[in-house]
């Protein structure tokens, strides 16, 4: 793999838009839409000596009757970060 290049402010605020919509995108698609309460997404991406770290809070509250587990929401980010990694390497490697 490939070593990442020096990533700007701009870089981060393009990779934590992209990680939010990706994130935002897989796990709607997996909870139907009548099921959720309140969705809330936090990205944090920040990059220190030539190491980038990418955090996310999901904050969702579903119905009471919803057979949505909490391991469907973590394989859900799970995804997202695959995503977040291949658009990584085809991006921002040297």
């Amino acid at each position: 793999m490939n070593k990442l290049k020096k990533l700007s402010q701009e870089d981060l605020d393009v990779i934590s838009q992209y990680f939010s919509d990706k994130a935002n995108e897989i796990i709607l698609s997996k909870v139907p839409s009548k099921e959720v309460l309140d969705f809330d997404l936090q990205i944090d991406a920040s990059y220190d000596d030539e190491e980038l770290d990418v955090n996310i809070d999901v904050n969702i509250a579903l119905d009471e009757l919803s057979k949505i587990k909490n391991d469907d929401i973590e394989l859900a980010i799970e995804e997202a970060y695959n995503q977040l990694d291949v658009f990584i390497d085809e991006n921002y490697r040297e």
